[in-house]
């Protein structure tokens, strides 16, 4: 597999879901950063290959990328959907 990396286009989809002015589904707080480093997990558990993730395959940052990225931030709990 090749080697995957973040790209600003996919952070800014990302953040056009989740952490501009009027996001679709807020989540308080959200950052760029914070969508970069879960990006980031959500490519190693791509690349590592666990079990728990084998069914994980990046999209080209679709919205299936975004959904599970989403997922990651919100597995922290500082992060939760605002409004929804």
């Amino acid at each position: 597999m090749n080697s995957l990396t973040v790209t600003d286009e996919f952070v800014d989809y990302v953040w056009s879901f989740y952490g501009n002015d009027d996001p679709l589904y807020p989540i308080a707080g959200l950052t760029k950063k914070d969508i970069v480093d879960a990006t980031n997990i959500y490519i190693e558990r791509i690349e590592k290959g666990d079990l728990e993730y084998v069914h994980y395959e990046w999209g080209d940052g679709d919205s299936l990328d975004r959904e599970r990225v989403r997922d990651i931030i919100l597995e922290n709990p500082k992060f939760t959907l605002s409004g929804v």
